[in-house]
């Protein structure tokens, strides 16, 4: 049984197997009743899980953690009888990093493949031990290749490369000059970013909902001509981010805003593949839920926030990024 499956059995609302940007461990809330107290692996929805593998196996070189299981019904997931799903758990060699692929079947989906200044937008960067290697792979399995001329950009300290996988998350690998490559595999350090509408009033939402200590962003600066070339777009003019952790854990997640060309959010739906969602614990749910009503955020999947029943320990949320957040109270 998967990790949210588990999870699933334990909260009766919790919709599994989506997106989540935090590796599993508990989260001990400080100083808010509305810090997160958990969250879990990184899940990815995926149009074709075995194309989906062809990629985060067959050219990344992730393990199994659990193999792909047999489709089983997700009824109750989605507004659909006949829905199924299926999954697989993969990690990095050195155990560091987890996710979960999920393809829903005999749903209707809508496919995302966002753009990077799109808010909503996920990006894992990566550090690779052979980036010629790995980019040649991805080309064979048709990927597409963001940075200018379809080339690595070389950099004093690193040569790195911008990819889409197969349902639009991008993917930067980078392969590092200032330090060698240890460990086993292809793959080892992995940070998650999330592209944004707004990053002051990202930081304010993360850090009055969540309890992150993000500090308030300075002014975006000209995006140079790195940024330019690895997403292979020179009308991105201005870029800025923050990195924050969640309370009282090592996991790190970057926010990013970008400027200049047109911006469309996500809004994707539970199911849609290419479409990210978290899944946080909360140590008082009511006060969270008010919390992110306050800051700009949204109850419920749609545009407008929903009353919730009395009683209700879990709920569908959106971020000011319309970003999709599983919120529970924890046990």
């Amino acid at each position: 049984m998967s990790h949210l499956a588990k999870h699933f059995n334990r909260c009766i609302f919790m919709m599994s197997l989506l997106l989540s940007m935090v590796s599993s461990q508990v989260v001990q809330a400080q100083n808010s009743m509305t810090q997160s107290e958990s969250a879990s692996i990184l899940h990815l929805n995926v149009a074709n899980l075995e194309r989906s593998l062809e990629f985060y196996r067959g050219v990344l070189g992730m393990e199994f953690v659990d193999p792909p299981a047999e489709p089983r019904s997700g009824r109750g997931l989605v507004d659909d009888a006949n829905v199924m799903l299926q999954t697989t758990i993969l990690k990095t060699p050195n155990g560091s990093f987890s996710l979960e692929l999920v393809e829903w079947l005999n749903t209707p989906l809508r496919a995302m493949y966002p753009n990077i200044q799109d808010p909503g937008e996920i990006m894992l960067a990566m550090t690779v031990r052979d980036l010629d290697a790995l980019l040649a792979r991805a080309r064979e399995i048709g990927l597409q290749v963001l940075s200018e001329n379809g080339a690595a950009y070389d950099a004093p300290t690193n040569r790195a490369v911008m990819i889409r996988d197969s349902d639009g998350f991008i993917v930067e690998l980078v392969e590092r000059k200032d330090r060698d490559f240890t460990g086993p595999g292809e793959v080892s350090d992995v940070s998650v970013w999330l592209s944004v509408a707004d990053l002051n009033q990202t930081v304010t939402f993360y850090n009055n909902v969540f309890g992150f200590d993000l500090a308030e962003p300075g002014p975006a600066g000209a995006a140079n001509d790195r940024i330019q070339a690895l997403f292979g777009d020179r009308s991105i003019a201005t870029m800025r981010a923050s990195r924050g952790t969640f309370p009282g854990s090592d996991f790190e997640i970057n926010f990013q805003e970008f400027t200049g060309p047109t911006r469309r959010p996500v809004a994707h739906r539970v199911q849609d593949p290419g479409g990210p969602i978290m899944l946080i614990g909360v140590n008082d749910f009511s006060a969270a839920i008010d919390k992110i009503k306050q800051y700009d955020g949204l109850v419920g999947t749609d545009q407008k926030s929903v009353m919730l029943d009395p009683g209700t320990s879990s709920s569908w949320t959106r971020d000011p990024n319309g970003l999709l957040i599983r919120l529970s109270q924890e046990q």
